[in-house]
């Protein structure tokens, strides 16, 4: 059982999922794999089935956030679909062809999903502050929960092998992904979560400052 904190609950795989239990049952990110197995099997160890999420929010159109959608859809038809707008029609394949990495053009490997909600930077979704730091891809996004002082940064930064800008073969634009994670600086949070990497439960805001003064 991976709760970091009340309500917030972990599940560990190529990419980091989360779960966020309040009113609500939200998911972010669905796992490269396909078959969405990880999330299934950690789904009743929150004592949850799939048809008890509401709202599967992308961080962004990458292959190892974005395979399972289709299989966590189908499992709960009823979720709205959320990502950055930018985003939106490569998640569902309206526009068949990621232009950046790691698919470079190829078609993408997911199966296309629909977006109900089509964010953007600054607005409030699911109590949930949006903030946009392209250069990952056109639309990874950043939430903020301000209530718990937590980041669900998905790929806009890394926590593996310390906290640091995604490796630069994965962004498709490296100058504007840095100055996403300086945009993430001017935010207040204390805890921190990430697609790669462990979580920072205490002192994230600070590191995250340390890192964008070096950038």
């Amino acid at each position: 059982m991976a709760e970091l904190m009340k309500g917030v609950h972990r599940i560990t795989a190529n990419a980091n999922s989360y779960l966020l239990l309040d009113d609500k049952v939200l998911l972010f990110d669905t796992t490269i794999e396909p078959s969405a197995k990880d999330i299934l099997a950690y789904l009743p160890k929150a004592r949850l089935q799939p048809c008890d999420i509401q709202v599967i929010v992308l961080t962004h159109t990458h292959p190892d956030h974005t395979n399972g959608l289709h299989t966590m859809k189908a499992q709960a038809p009823r979720a709205r679909v959320a990502a950055h707008e930018a985003d939106a029609d490569f998640v569902s394949k309206a526009q068949p062809n990621y232009p950046g990495p790691p698919v470079n053009g190829k078609p993408s490997p997911w199966q296309g999903v629909p977006v109900d909600d089509r964010l953007r930077d600054g607005q409030v979704y699911e109590g949930l502050r949006v903030i946009h730091c392209p250069g990952h891809t056109p639309g990874t996004i950043a939430l903020l929960d301000e209530d718990r002082g937590l980041l669900i940064a998905g790929d806009t930064l890394r926590t593996e092998g310390g906290v640091g800008p995604m490796w630069d073969q994965y962004n498709i634009d490296p100058k504007q992904h840095r100055e996403g994670i300086r945009k993430l600086a001017r935010f207040a949070f204390d805890a921190l979560v990430c697609g790669h990497g462990e979580p920072i439960l205490q002192g994230a805001g600070e590191q995250v400052r340390q890192l964008a003064r070096t950038l």
